[in-house]
């Protein structure tokens, strides 16, 4: 069964190789929810610390992954974060950082 999960983080961004994004400033330091779609039903957090590397991030401190309940979405103040959640379906993966 497909699940999206939430891993929380903190990192410093050093720039991506991998590909172009609304990327952070190089050098500052950001928080973090990377949304990664996953099979299993345990937190993966070995293929998340991958991911956020490959947006570019060190120095990176993440909390344990959580799976999202779908039904969260419907609620107002998630909506800012149904893009990422869509994203991470279609694509694997999408992370939101904070300023």
């Amino acid at each position: 069964m497909t699940t999206i999960f939430l891993y929380p983080g903190e990192g410093t961004y050093m720039a991506t190789g991998t590909f172009e994004w609304n990327s952070p400033e190089v050098g500052d330091r950001h928080k973090f929810i990377l949304f990664l779609r996953q099979e299993s039903a345990m937190p993966e957090e070995a293929t998340a610390l991958e991911k956020i590397t490959e947006y570019g991030f060190s120095e990176i401190k993440t909390g344990e992954g959580r799976p999202i309940v779908v039904e969260a979405m419907n609620e107002p103040q998630m909506q800012v974060f149904s893009r990422y959640y869509e994203g991470a379906f279609s694509d694997g993966n999408s992370l939101v950082w904070y300023p």
